[in-house]
């Protein structure tokens, strides 16, 4: 049998035309770089099962943290933030092929940017936000569509260390927040008028998942009765059993690749594929403005059109620069996500102030090391 047949994929395409199809990913979705499991990649990175860890005194299979003092939570985020921030190549391939399909509201378990790094380097609108817990949420919402879909991170983001979820405490205390500040009211309105869900990834297997889908269904009934499609069936029959009675999962048995392959070409059939959008017309004339007018540029608080310059002026110097490119592909990231934090007034003017410094700080210290490259 044809490892797609249980897929109706006629449906799957309405969904997705009439902006009723809602994807959701977690870390099985994503390759470490150079390939293999993220999650064990990040375990490495930290070496987090070191039990003569400086800072971390456990680190559990479910994956929360145990830290010796609470004040080293800040250091591991910052160097979680620094395994994130690297090149993700396998995962960032897959993803271009997702920010081409018309998926109007993308929903993330991880709380790193790759995804919407992504649709920078792409060229594709999108708008993020996240749940902060113990924080209102913004009454601000703009309405997702298939040309700027809304990508959300369930979990907290990497570049708001207060809102990430890395203990036990933090997690039930994330759940608790839930019933003090439930999601956006708009936001659980485009959930409950969905059709159909994809589940690319997610942690079947482990215990919080399962408070998680309750957590959807708890803020509407009518979350109970959408279609649920996942892939990968994980090995014990009990749990399967469990997410298909209790969820309404339908388990496809392929890979997360294979699948997202399947879905862009027939994505691709149907002629719905979002085309690639026009270069930037800034990165045209890179060769016609010096290091020093991009200085100026930023002193004029002309970040955006700094950063296309500097980016098309390293894509000039070639291999060189690919690293270079990345750390400009990340700061770009973090200005776009701090302008969209800044409409929806969901940040401090005080926090607005010191993380756009550091930003033109990263920006300027670019210049230089890109004459140089």
């Amino acid at each position: 049998m044809n490892e797609f047949s249980n897929i109706d994929w006629e449906d799957v395409l309405d969904t997705l035309k009439a902006q009723k199809c809602i994807l959701f990913l977690g870390s099985g979705a994503y390759q470490a770089p150079g390939g293999g499991n993220i999650e064990q990649a990040l375990i490495n990175w930290l070496d987090a099962n070191n039990p003569n860890h400086q800072y971390i005194h456990l680190y559990n299979p479910d994956g929360f943290f145990l830290f010796r003092k609470n004040k080293y939570k800040r250091k591991i985020i910052a160097r979680t933030k620094d395994f994130y921030n690297q090149t993700f190549p396998e995962t960032s391939e897959k993803f271009s092929q997702l920010a081409q399909i018309p998926f109007t509201i993308l929903l993330s378990l991880t709380p790193d940017n790759i995804l919407t790094r992504t649709f920078d380097t792409c060229g594709f609108e999108y708008h993020s936000d996240f749940y902060f817990r113990n924080r209102k949420v913004s009454e601000n919402f703009e309405k997702p569509s298939k040309q700027k879909p809304l990508i959300y991170n369930l979990l907290g983001n990497i570049e708001e260390p207060e809102s990430l979820i890395l203990t036990h405490s933090d997690f039930f205390d994330h759940l608790g927040s839930i019933f003090h500040f439930p999601m956006n009211e708009d936001l659980k309105q485009e959930l409950e008028s969905a059709e159909r869900y994809i589940f690319l990834g997610l942690p079947y297997e482990k215990w919080y998942f399962q408070l998680l889908l309750r957590w959807l269904s708890i803020e509407s009934d009518k979350l109970k009765e959408i279609e649920r499609l996942a892939i990968r069936e994980f090995e014990e029959p009990h749990l399967h059993k469990l997410y298909k009675t209790e969820f309404k999962i339908e388990f496809i048995p392929t890979d997360i690749d294979g699948f997202i392959d399947k879905l862009y070409e027939k994505c691709g059939e149907a002629g719905i594929l979002k085309p690639s959008p026009d270069p930037d017309p800034l990165e045209k004339s890179y060769n016609q403005i010096s290091p020093d007018r991009i200085k100026e540029l930023i002193a004029e608080a002309n970040t955006k059109d700094a950063m296309a310059y500097l980016k098309a002026m390293l894509k000039g110097k070639g291999p060189n620069s690919k690293k270079k490119l990345n750390e400009l592909i990340v700061l770009r990231n973090r200005f776009n996500l701090l302008r969209q934090r800044e409409l929806r007034n969901t940040i401090h003017a005080q926090d607005l102030l010191v993380e756009n410094n550091q930003i033109v700080e990263q920006l300027l210290s670019l210049i230089p090391e890109t004459q140089s490259t």
